[in-house]
């Protein structure tokens, strides 16, 4: 299925930026974005949040919350 969407110089540029730097395409990044909002909002509505962590040696330590998904 396609999609269309209108996206703003800033976020065009964004998007290109993150597929150059994965090595792979602007539909690919968006699919990936949209599994990580399903993701965020399976686990929202079990009273979860998304996180960033450091892995050192096996050792996962929370570093932030990420508000706002």
């Amino acid at each position: 299925m396609r999609f269309t969407i209108d996206l703003s110089n800033e976020i065009n540029e964004k998007l290109s930026s993150i597929a150059e730097q994965s090595g792979t395409t602007k539909a690919e990044v968006m699919r990936r974005a949209f599994a990580l909002m399903a993701v965020a909002q399976d686990e929202k509505s079990k009273g979860n949040s998304l996180g960033i962590v450091k892995d050192k040696d096996g050792v996962l330590t929370a570093i932030a919350r990420v508000v706002g998904l």
